[in-house]
This record gives C-alpha cells, sequence and structure tokens, in this order.
C-alpha cells in the first residue's frame, strides 16, 4: 500500500497535519511519500489576509505558476491525500492550480483535507471542486484546530487505510 500526501502550507498549520497524516499512514504499514508544493513566487508571509496579490488571486480563482514536484509519479500510488490551508473561504491558490494541472493525470483515489482558522466543513467545498474535476474523493476533513481535531484526522488516516486494505 502506497499513499503520497501532497499539500500546500504558508504559514506551517497544513504542514503540521500533513506531517501528522504521514505518521501516522507509515505506523500503520502504508508506505508514505510527502510533496509539499511551492510557489514560482511565494506570498510574503506577513499580514497574509492582507495581501493583495494573494486576495486578489484567492477571489478570482487564478491559476498560479507552482514548482514542479521533484520525484511526483501519480501512478505511483494507491492513493494521493491533498491537504490546503482555506483562505477567504476557498482553496489556496497553489493547490487550486494543482489540482487542475493534473486534473487528467490523475486516475487514483483521493482523500483530502483542509485547514483553516474557522470550523467550517471546508474539505466538503474541496470535495465538490475536486469531483467537479474528475477526482474520485474516497474521504474528507476539515481541520480548524490540530489538537482539539486529532481525533477526526486519526479517523480520516483509519479510513483511506480501510479503504486501501478492502479494495485489493
Amino acid at each position: 500500500m502506497k499513499a503520497a500526501v501532497v499539500y500546500y502550507s504558508k504559514t506551517g498549520r497544513t504542514r503540521q497535519v500533513a506531517l501528522y497524516i504521514g505518521k501516522k499512514l507509515t505506523e500503520l504499514g502504508v508506505q508514505t511519500s510527502m510533496y509539499e508544493i511551492k510557489l514560482v513566487k511565494e506570498y510574503f508571509r506577513w499580514l497574509l489576509h492582507l495581501n493583495p496579490r494573494l486576495v486578489y488571486d484567492t477571489l478570482s480563482g487564478k491559476l498560479v505558476e507552482i514548482r514542479e514536484l521533484v520525484g511526483f509519479n501519480p501512478e505511483d500510488f494507491d492513493v494521493l491525500l491533498l491537504g490546503t490551508p482555506i483562505w477567504i473561504g476557498r482553496v489556496a491558490p497553489a493547490m487550486n492550480s494543482f489540482v487542475r494541472r493534473y486534473k487528467d493525470k490523475i486516475s487514483k483515489p483521493i482523500a483530502c483535507f483542509t485547514t483553516s482558522g474557522l470550523k467550517r466543513d471546508y474539505a466538503l467545498k474541496f470535495k465538490s471542486l475536486l469531483e467537479s474535476l474528475g477526482y474520485k474523493v474516497i474521504a474528507y476533513v476539515s481541520i480548524s484546530d490540530f489538537n482539539r481535531d486529532r481525533s477526526n484526522i486519526d479517523h480520516f488516516v483509519s479510513k483511506i487505510v480501510e479503504y486501501l486494505k478492502t479494495s485489493r
């Protein structure tokens, strides 16, 4: 069983969740590879939601230039996990660009997770976006507080492992 965790993280919150998910998958016997999406021209870190370029890119749905993920071949994995922060109620532009770039190249099942300061089910919105692009989503979870939501993350990981075991 092989999984790839592909995520974008500007402040480190999504990275923290992605690394935890990767660790849990490995502990449960899933060979896991981690890939962090990077922008060619990154946003400034301070006052993130007041950054005019970030606000424009997010609200307009503009596709942004992302770096190649070295060694990433989606067909090498049994499942892909996609993680993104939510900015202004939307998927971060880097992840939006990634899922559109790969929409005809990924046939594997997807599990998705979102991070946000608000306790809303943004992962359902991300799931809908993915399904509208033709992806098959098998699990999703929204995280607003890493410590409080840890049991939800663990359940999410368990669903993925169960899927992998039963789909063989």
